[in-house]
C-alpha cells in the first residue's frame, strides 16, 4: 500500500469517526429530549387520571364493583377520544388485575414489574413496532374494599411512545445514510488530494530510479514551497553532486586508461629494444664495434626506464602520498638547488633573478624538483644559444616564480594537454633529450599539493612562461599534515 492509498484510508478513517460520533450524540441528545418531554406529559396525565379514578373508586366496595366504574369511565374517555395513546390497568397490591386494556405488547410482568418499582418509577417496554411507558401509583382515596384487596389498588398507566421511536429510528437510517454518501465523496476528495500532494513524491521516485538507471542529469520540477519543494531542492542538488561525482569518476577513470596505455607505450620500446640487443649479444661471439653498440644502447635504455620509474614514483608519492610539511623557506635556496643538480642544458643560457630575503611557504625539495623540471622542460624546447630565465617577483601578498624560454613554444591544441601524464607535444625532440613526459604533471602534481597551479602561456615560435604563485613565507604559518 503506498502512502498516497494510506493517507485516503487515514482521512476517511478520521471522518467517519467524526461523522458516527457527532450524529450519534446528536441523534441521541434529540431522542433523549423527546422521550423526557413524552415522559412529563405522561406524568401530568397519569396524575390526573389518578384523581380521576380516586373519585370514581371512592364509593367501591368490591373488586367487582371497582371493575364496573373503571370500565364505564374507560368507555366514557373512548367516546369523548380522551383516550387516545392512553391505556390503564387497575390491579391489586396482590397482583390480581382489577380491570385492564392493555394493549397486547404490554404484557402482565410489564404491568406488575412497573407496580414494583414504585410512585415515580418509569419502565419502558413494548415490540419494535410499539412502545409504551408504564408508570404506576397507589390509589389513596377509595372505598373499604372487601377481601382480596387488603394491600390496595394500583393504577398502571401506559402512554404510547412509538412515534419517539419510530422517529428516533428513522433519524438513525437517514443520518447514515447521508454519512455513507459522505464518506464516498469524502473518500473521492481524499484521494484525488491524496493524489495531487504525493505528485512530488511520485516524480522523486520516478527521478531516482533513472539515476540509478545512469541518467545522472535527470531533475525534479521545483515549485511552491513548504516541505516539498525543499525535498526537490534537496533531491537536485544531491542528484548534482551525484552527477559531479560520477562526472568526475568517468574522467578520472579515462585518465587512468590513458596513463597505462601511455605507460605501456613507453616502456613497450626501451624493453624491445633491450631484449633485441641482449638477444644478439646472447646468439654468438660478435664484432667488438657491435657488442660496444649493443652494450651502449642497452645501458642507454635501462638508464632511460630507471629515470622514467624514478619519476612515476615521485608522481604518485605528491598525489597519493600523505600532504608534504610547508614551512618559510628561502626562494634562492630552492633555485640553487635546483641549478645544482641540472645536467648539461647543451648551450642553453641560464639567467636567474630572485630578490634577497625571499621566502615561500613550501616543502623545499618539492619546488626545487619543480623548478628543475621546468628548466629542463625548457631546455628541450630551446635551441643552443637561447636563454631561460629563472624569476622570482612579489604578486600581491605572495610571491610568483617563473621560467621562461625563448624556443619553439607549444601548439594552442596542446596546451590544455601537457600537464597530463606521458602527453608530448614533440615526441621525437623530447625523447630524443630523454624525456618522458611526466615531468609537468609533476610540477602540476606539485602545485596542487602547495595549493597553487600551473600558469603556461605559450606562443609558437617565441617561447613558453610557466609560473606559479606561493604565500609569503614571512607571514604564513607553518603548514603540518
Amino acid at each position: 500500500m503506498n502512502f498516497a492509498h494510506k493517507l485516503t484510508l487515514a482521512v476517511a478513517l478520521l471522518l467517519c469517526v467524526t461523522l458516527s460520533a457527532g450524529g450519534a450524540w446528536t441523534i441521541g441528545q434529540n431522542f433523549s429530549a423527546a422521550l423526557d418531554a413524552a415522559a412529563s406529559d405522561a406524568a401530568v396525565a397519569h396524575m390526573r387520571e389518578r384523581y380521576a379514578v380516586e373519585d370514581l373508586l371512592a364509593d367501591s366496595t368490591s373488586l367487582a364493583g371497582a371493575a364496573d366504574a373503571v370500565e364505564d369511565y374507560a368507555g366514557t374517555l373512548q367516546l369523548s377520544g380522551g383516550g387516545e395513546g392512553y391505556r390503564f390497568a387497575v390491579l391489586t397490591g396482590e397482583g390480581v388485575v382489577v380491570w385492564s386494556d392493555m394493549p397486547a405488547q404490554v404484557t402482565f410482568a410489564d404491568q406488575w414489574e412497573a407496580v414494583q418499582a414504585g410512585t415515580g418509577g418509569m419502565l419502558y417496554c413494548g415490540t419494535k413496532t410499539a412502545r409504551y411507558l408504564l408508570l404506576a401509583s397507589p390509589l389513596q382515596r377509595v372505598g373499604q374494599m372487601e377481601q382480596g384487596a387488603e394491600k390496595g389498588l394500583y393504577l398502571v398507566g401506559g402512554y404510547d411512545v412509538t412515534r419517539e421511536f419510530t422517529e428516533h429510528g428513522r433519524q438513525l437510517r437517514q443520518y447514515l445514510a447521508v454519512e455513507c454518501v459522505a464518506l464516498v465523496l469524502a473518500l473521492t476528495a481524499a484521494a484525488l488530494l491524496a493524489w495531487a500532494l504525493t505528485r512530488p513524491l511520485r516524480q522523486l521516485e520516478a527521478a531516482s530510479r533513472d539515476i540509478g538507471a545512469g541518467q545522472y542529469d535527470r531533475r525534479v520540477a521545483v515549485s511552491g514551497g513548504g516541505e516539498f519543494a525543499r525535498l526537490a531542492q534537496g533531491f537536485n542538488t544531491m542528484a548534482g553532486a551525484v552527477e559531479s561525482h560520477m562526472e568526475a569518476l568517468r574522467r578520472q577513470n579515462e585518465s587512468r586508461t590513458r596513463f597505462v596505455a601511455a605507460f605501456t607505450h613507453e616502456l613497450k620500446t626501451p624493453m624491445t629494444a633491450i631484449l633485441g640487443y641482449a638477444d644478439l649479444l646472447r646468439s654468438g661471439e660478435q664484432p667488438a664495434d657491435v657488442r660496444q653498440l649493443a652494450a651502449d644502447y642497452i645501458y642507454h635504455e635501462s638508464a632511460r626506464l630507471e629515470h622514467l620509474s624514478r619519476e612515476l614514483l615521485t608522481l604518485m608519492g605528491v598525489e597519493e602520498g600523505p600532504p608534504p610539511i610547508l614551512q618559510p623557506e628561502s626562494v634562492a635556496g630552492i633555485f640553487g638547488d635546483a641549478l645544482r643538480s641540472l645536467p648539461d642544458l647543451g648551450g642553453v643560457r641560464l639567467e636567474s633573478h630572485c630578490p634577497p630575503g625571499a621566502k615561500v611557504l613550501g616543502n623545499r625539495a618539492l619546488l626545487a624538483d619543480l623548478v628543475r623540471n621546468l628548466i629542463l622542460n625548457a631546455a628541450a624546447a630551446t635551441a643552443p644559444g637561447g636563454t631561460i630565465t629563472l624569476c622570482c617577483e612579489r604578486q600581491g601578498t605572495g610571491w610568483r616564480l617563473s621560467v621562461q624560454d625563448n624556443g619553439r613554444g607549444i601548439p594552442p591544441e596542446d596546451l590544455p594537454h601537457v600537464t597530463e601524464a606521458f602527453y608530448m607535444a614533440d615526441k621525437s625532440r623530447t625523447r630524443a633529450r630523454g624525456g618522458s613526459g611526466l615531468g609537468l604533471s609533476l610540477c602540476a602534481a606539485i602545485a596542487a599539493a602547495h595549493g597553487s597551479k600551473l600558469a603556461i602561456e605559450s606562443t609558437p615560435g617565441a617561447g613558453t612562461c610557466v609560473t606559479i604563485d606561493l604565500k609569503d613565507g614571512e607571514e604564513a604559518a607553518p603548514c603540518e599534515p
